[in-house]
Protein backbone atom coordinates (compact mmCIF):
# COMPACT_ATOMS: atom_id res chain seq x y z
CA UNK A 1 0.00 0.00 0.00
CA UNK A 2 2.78 2.56 1.04
CA UNK A 3 4.48 3.15 -1.99
CA UNK A 4 8.18 2.08 -1.81
CA UNK A 5 9.59 4.52 -4.47
CA UNK A 6 8.26 7.58 -1.76
CA UNK A 7 10.01 5.99 1.28
CA UNK A 8 12.83 5.26 -0.48
CA UNK A 9 13.19 8.81 -1.70
CA UNK A 10 12.27 10.17 2.10
CA UNK A 11 14.81 7.75 3.46
CA UNK A 12 17.73 9.14 1.15
CA UNK A 13 16.36 12.67 1.36
CA UNK A 14 16.97 12.69 5.75
CA UNK A 15 20.69 11.51 4.88
CA UNK A 16 21.04 13.74 2.44
CA UNK A 17 19.72 16.78 4.40
CA UNK A 18 21.73 15.49 7.58
CA UNK A 19 25.37 15.25 6.34
CA UNK A 20 25.08 18.33 3.71
CA UNK A 21 23.42 20.16 6.78
CA UNK A 22 20.91 21.59 4.33
CA UNK A 23 18.85 22.80 7.36
CA UNK A 24 21.51 25.61 7.26
CA UNK A 25 21.15 26.48 3.30
CA UNK A 26 18.92 29.56 2.79
CA UNK A 27 17.17 27.95 0.10
CA UNK A 28 16.49 25.21 2.19
CA UNK A 29 15.47 27.44 4.58
CA UNK A 30 13.13 29.98 2.34
CA UNK A 31 11.63 26.51 0.85
CA UNK A 32 11.34 24.24 3.65
CA UNK A 33 9.64 25.40 7.42
CA UNK A 34 8.21 22.04 8.99
CA UNK A 35 7.94 18.28 7.92
CA UNK A 36 4.76 19.17 6.11
CA UNK A 37 6.34 21.45 3.35
CA UNK A 38 9.54 18.69 3.35
CA UNK A 39 6.34 15.88 2.15
CA UNK A 40 5.46 18.30 -0.67
CA UNK A 41 8.99 19.16 -1.70
CA UNK A 42 9.81 15.30 -1.31
CA UNK A 43 6.71 14.64 -3.51
CA UNK A 44 7.75 16.75 -6.83
CA UNK A 45 10.81 15.14 -6.51
CA UNK A 46 9.18 12.49 -7.45
CA UNK A 47 6.87 14.08 -9.56
CA UNK A 48 8.95 16.48 -11.33
CA UNK A 49 6.25 19.47 -10.65
CA UNK A 50 7.68 22.69 -9.28
CA UNK A 51 7.70 23.47 -5.71
CA UNK A 52 7.54 26.98 -4.91
CA UNK A 53 10.85 28.81 -6.63
CA UNK A 54 12.51 25.38 -7.02
CA UNK A 55 11.81 24.72 -10.62
CA UNK A 56 10.36 21.12 -12.00
CA UNK A 57 11.95 18.64 -14.11
CA UNK A 58 11.33 15.04 -15.80
CA UNK A 59 11.05 13.27 -12.04
CA UNK A 60 10.63 9.80 -11.75
CA UNK A 61 7.54 9.43 -14.38
CA UNK A 62 5.15 8.65 -11.69
CA UNK A 63 2.54 11.56 -11.76
CA UNK A 64 1.69 10.87 -7.72
CA UNK A 65 0.65 13.30 -5.59
CA UNK A 66 2.45 13.84 -1.44
CA UNK A 67 0.29 11.86 0.39
CA UNK A 68 2.74 8.92 1.50
CA UNK A 69 5.40 11.40 1.66
CA UNK A 70 3.16 13.68 4.19
CA UNK A 71 2.33 10.23 5.71
CA UNK A 72 5.71 8.80 6.30
CA UNK A 73 7.07 12.19 7.44
CA UNK A 74 4.07 13.40 9.73
CA UNK A 75 2.38 10.34 11.05
CA UNK A 76 2.08 10.33 15.23
CA UNK A 77 1.15 7.33 17.20
CA UNK A 78 -1.88 6.85 18.33
CA UNK A 79 -3.40 9.19 15.78
CA UNK A 80 -4.89 10.12 12.54
CA UNK A 81 -4.24 12.77 11.19
CA UNK A 82 -6.56 15.20 8.18
CA UNK A 83 -4.64 16.69 5.62
CA UNK A 84 -5.34 18.82 2.71
CA UNK A 85 -3.07 18.73 -0.27
CA UNK A 86 -1.64 21.12 -3.30
CA UNK A 87 -0.12 22.25 -0.85
CA UNK A 88 0.56 20.07 2.19
CA UNK A 89 -1.81 21.29 4.92
CA UNK A 90 -2.64 19.77 8.32
CA UNK A 91 -6.52 20.18 9.57
CA UNK A 92 -7.21 18.09 12.02
CA UNK A 93 -6.13 14.98 14.64
CA UNK A 94 -8.04 12.33 15.08
CA UNK A 95 -7.61 9.61 17.96
CA UNK A 96 -7.66 6.46 16.96
CA UNK A 97 -9.68 4.34 19.65
CA UNK A 98 -7.34 2.53 22.35
CA UNK A 99 -9.23 -0.50 21.63
CA UNK A 100 -8.83 -0.91 18.28
CA UNK A 101 -6.14 -1.80 15.22
CA UNK A 102 -5.53 -2.60 11.77
CA UNK A 103 -5.28 -5.01 10.12
CA UNK A 104 -2.88 -5.01 6.94
CA UNK A 105 -2.83 -7.63 3.77
CA UNK A 106 -0.40 -7.34 1.31
CA UNK A 107 -2.63 -8.74 -1.65
CA UNK A 108 0.85 -10.50 -2.94
CA UNK A 109 -0.01 -8.61 -6.01
CA UNK A 110 2.72 -6.11 -6.74
CA UNK A 111 1.95 -2.68 -7.81
CA UNK A 112 3.97 -2.33 -11.10
CA UNK A 113 5.06 1.22 -11.96
CA UNK A 114 6.91 0.80 -14.87
CA UNK A 115 6.74 -0.10 -18.56
CA UNK A 116 2.90 -0.58 -19.91
CA UNK A 117 1.86 -0.37 -16.15
CA UNK A 118 2.71 3.30 -16.02
CA UNK A 119 0.26 4.75 -18.23
CA UNK A 120 -2.69 3.33 -16.16
CA UNK A 121 -0.93 4.46 -12.79
CA UNK A 122 -1.13 7.99 -14.06
CA UNK A 123 -4.08 7.97 -15.83
CA UNK A 124 -5.73 8.95 -12.34
CA UNK A 125 -3.69 12.07 -12.10
CA UNK A 126 -3.55 13.19 -15.82
CA UNK A 127 -7.04 13.09 -15.67
CA UNK A 128 -7.27 15.10 -12.26
CA UNK A 129 -5.11 17.63 -14.26
CA UNK A 130 -7.21 17.45 -17.60
CA UNK A 131 -10.40 17.83 -15.30
CA UNK A 132 -8.92 21.27 -14.06
CA UNK A 133 -7.88 22.19 -17.30
CA UNK A 134 -11.49 21.58 -18.86
CA UNK A 135 -13.14 23.65 -16.11
CA UNK A 136 -10.41 26.65 -16.71
CA UNK A 137 -11.14 26.52 -20.05
CA UNK A 138 -15.32 26.45 -19.62
CA UNK A 139 -14.90 29.33 -16.97
CA UNK A 140 -12.18 31.40 -18.99
CA UNK A 141 -9.66 31.34 -16.38
CA UNK A 142 -7.04 28.62 -15.51
CA UNK A 143 -7.45 26.90 -12.14
CA UNK A 144 -4.31 25.39 -10.67
CA UNK A 145 -5.56 22.14 -9.74
CA UNK A 146 -9.58 20.30 -9.34
CA UNK A 147 -9.58 20.89 -5.91
CA UNK A 148 -9.38 24.45 -6.13
CA UNK A 149 -11.85 24.42 -9.09
CA UNK A 150 -14.36 22.23 -6.77
CA UNK A 151 -14.17 25.10 -4.40
CA UNK A 152 -14.50 27.90 -6.22
CA UNK A 153 -17.89 26.84 -7.56
CA UNK A 154 -20.93 24.65 -7.30
CA UNK A 155 -20.46 20.94 -8.37
CA UNK A 156 -23.17 20.55 -10.49
CA UNK A 157 -22.90 23.34 -12.66
CA UNK A 158 -19.08 22.05 -12.97
CA UNK A 159 -19.71 18.81 -13.76
CA UNK A 160 -22.65 20.65 -16.49
CA UNK A 161 -19.53 22.44 -17.79
CA UNK A 162 -17.32 18.94 -18.25
CA UNK A 163 -20.56 17.31 -19.92
CA UNK A 164 -20.56 20.15 -22.48
CA UNK A 165 -16.96 20.50 -23.33
CA UNK A 166 -14.33 18.30 -25.81
CA UNK A 167 -12.56 16.18 -23.29
CA UNK A 168 -9.71 14.70 -25.97
CA UNK A 169 -7.82 12.97 -25.56
CA UNK A 170 -10.04 10.75 -22.75
CA UNK A 171 -13.57 9.90 -23.10
CA UNK A 172 -15.98 12.25 -21.58
CA UNK A 173 -17.33 8.87 -19.47
CA UNK A 174 -13.79 9.12 -17.66
CA UNK A 175 -13.45 12.43 -17.30
CA UNK A 176 -17.31 12.50 -15.25
CA UNK A 177 -15.94 9.70 -13.48
CA UNK A 178 -12.68 11.49 -12.42
CA UNK A 179 -14.64 14.16 -11.33
CA UNK A 180 -17.81 12.69 -9.09
CA UNK A 181 -14.96 10.42 -7.50
CA UNK A 182 -13.21 13.16 -6.44
CA UNK A 183 -15.97 15.54 -5.31
CA UNK A 184 -17.60 12.07 -3.45
CA UNK A 185 -14.49 11.73 -1.54
CA UNK A 186 -13.59 15.31 -0.90
CA UNK A 187 -16.93 16.98 -0.02
CA UNK A 188 -18.73 13.64 0.99
CA UNK A 189 -16.69 10.82 2.81
CA UNK A 190 -14.15 12.76 4.37
CA UNK A 191 -15.85 15.07 6.69
CA UNK A 192 -18.28 12.11 7.01
CA UNK A 193 -15.57 9.69 8.07
CA UNK A 194 -13.71 12.63 10.30
CA UNK A 195 -16.74 13.59 11.86
CA UNK A 196 -17.76 9.97 12.88
CA UNK A 197 -14.31 8.76 14.36
CA UNK A 198 -14.36 12.32 15.84
CA UNK A 199 -17.55 11.22 17.72
CA UNK A 200 -16.66 7.69 18.80
CA UNK A 201 -19.22 6.21 16.11
CA UNK A 202 -16.87 3.87 14.56
CA UNK A 203 -19.83 1.71 12.67
CA UNK A 204 -20.47 4.83 10.51
CA UNK A 205 -16.94 5.30 10.07
CA UNK A 206 -16.61 2.11 8.69
CA UNK A 207 -19.25 2.45 6.12
CA UNK A 208 -18.17 5.50 5.31
CA UNK A 209 -14.44 4.01 4.51
CA UNK A 210 -15.97 1.20 2.63
CA UNK A 211 -18.39 3.43 0.32
CA UNK A 212 -15.01 4.99 -0.69
CA UNK A 213 -13.62 1.75 -1.70
CA UNK A 214 -16.44 0.73 -3.89
CA UNK A 215 -16.45 4.46 -5.04
CA UNK A 216 -13.10 4.37 -5.88
CA UNK A 217 -12.86 0.91 -7.38
CA UNK A 218 -16.09 1.89 -9.42
CA UNK A 219 -15.36 5.27 -10.90
CA UNK A 220 -10.76 5.22 -10.26
CA UNK A 221 -10.89 2.04 -12.16
CA UNK A 222 -7.37 1.19 -9.73
CA UNK A 223 -8.24 -1.54 -8.26
CA UNK A 224 -7.60 -5.39 -9.27
CA UNK A 225 -9.58 -8.25 -8.29
CA UNK A 226 -7.41 -9.20 -5.07
CA UNK A 227 -7.72 -6.07 -3.68
CA UNK A 228 -11.35 -5.63 -4.01
CA UNK A 229 -11.66 -9.51 -2.70
CA UNK A 230 -10.14 -8.93 0.21
CA UNK A 231 -11.98 -5.72 1.41
CA UNK A 232 -15.38 -7.04 0.68
CA UNK A 233 -14.27 -10.87 2.73
CA UNK A 234 -12.78 -8.20 5.39
CA UNK A 235 -16.30 -6.37 6.22
CA UNK A 236 -17.96 -10.12 5.78
CA UNK A 237 -15.53 -11.40 8.81
CA UNK A 238 -16.74 -8.43 10.96
CA UNK A 239 -14.49 -5.77 10.63
CA UNK A 240 -16.26 -2.06 10.67
CA UNK A 241 -14.38 -1.55 7.45
CA UNK A 242 -11.97 -2.25 4.74
CA UNK A 243 -9.90 -0.24 2.05
CA UNK A 244 -7.23 -0.83 -0.67
CA UNK A 245 -4.72 1.88 -0.26
CA UNK A 246 -1.68 3.28 -1.94
CA UNK A 247 -2.12 3.93 -5.99
CA UNK A 248 -4.03 0.75 -6.64
CA UNK A 249 -2.89 -1.40 -8.95
CA UNK A 250 -2.27 -4.39 -6.88
CA UNK A 251 -0.74 -3.49 -3.01
CA UNK A 252 -2.30 -4.02 0.10
CA UNK A 253 -5.89 -3.46 1.89
CA UNK A 254 -6.42 -2.26 5.67
CA UNK A 255 -9.17 -3.79 7.67
CA UNK A 256 -10.08 -2.05 11.08
CA UNK A 257 -10.91 -4.64 14.16
CA UNK A 258 -11.25 -4.73 17.77
CA UNK A 259 -8.30 -5.71 18.99
CA UNK A 260 -9.36 -8.60 21.32
CA UNK A 261 -10.47 -10.23 17.98
CA UNK A 262 -7.42 -8.97 15.60
CA UNK A 263 -5.62 -12.02 15.24
CA UNK A 264 -8.70 -14.86 14.92
CA UNK A 265 -9.66 -12.21 12.01
CA UNK A 266 -6.29 -12.15 10.91
CA UNK A 267 -6.38 -16.08 10.45
CA UNK A 268 -9.61 -16.43 8.77
CA UNK A 269 -8.52 -13.53 6.73
CA UNK A 270 -5.87 -15.43 5.30
CA UNK A 271 -7.06 -18.69 5.12
CA UNK A 272 -9.77 -17.25 2.74
CA UNK A 273 -7.84 -15.67 1.23
CA UNK A 274 -5.42 -18.32 0.06
CA UNK A 275 -8.71 -20.41 -0.58
CA UNK A 276 -9.76 -17.64 -2.72
CA UNK A 277 -6.65 -17.13 -4.97
CA UNK A 278 -4.01 -19.96 -4.20
CA UNK A 279 -1.25 -18.32 -6.87
CA UNK A 280 -1.15 -15.43 -4.45
CA UNK A 281 1.26 -17.43 -1.92
CA UNK A 282 3.55 -14.05 -1.40
CA UNK A 283 0.43 -12.48 0.66
CA UNK A 284 1.29 -10.81 4.26
CA UNK A 285 -0.47 -10.34 6.99
CA UNK A 286 0.09 -8.09 9.94
CA UNK A 287 -1.98 -6.06 13.11
CA UNK A 288 -1.15 -2.17 13.44
CA UNK A 289 -1.71 0.91 14.62
CA UNK A 290 -0.99 4.28 14.19
CA UNK A 291 2.60 4.85 15.02
CA UNK A 292 5.58 7.08 14.07
CA UNK A 293 6.71 9.15 11.86
CA UNK A 294 10.52 8.07 10.66
CA UNK A 295 12.80 9.18 12.59
CA UNK A 296 16.68 8.67 12.91
CA UNK A 297 18.69 5.97 14.79
CA UNK A 298 22.16 8.05 16.00
CA UNK A 299 24.71 5.59 17.69
CA UNK A 300 27.89 5.92 19.39
CA UNK A 301 30.77 5.23 17.21
CA UNK A 302 32.61 3.90 20.19
CA UNK A 303 29.73 1.70 20.66
CA UNK A 304 29.78 0.09 17.02
CA UNK A 305 30.50 -3.36 17.04
CA UNK A 306 32.90 -5.22 14.69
Amino acid sequence: GMSSSSALIVAFSMILIELNHLRENPVYQEHIKDSESLAGYLGTVENGQTFGGLEGDAGVGTFGGSEDHTAILCAEPGLLKQYRFCPVVFEKPIAFPDDLVFVIANSGVIAEKTGAALDLYNQASALARHVAVLIGAGRGEPVPHLAAAVEQDETAALRKLLEASSPEPFALRDVLDRFDQFVFESQTIIPAASKALDSGDVTLFGECCNRSQSTGAKLLKNQVKETEWLATRATKLGAYGASAFGAGFGGSVWALIEEEQAEAFRQNWEHDYAEAYPERTDAEYFVTRPGPSAFELRLDPDQWSS
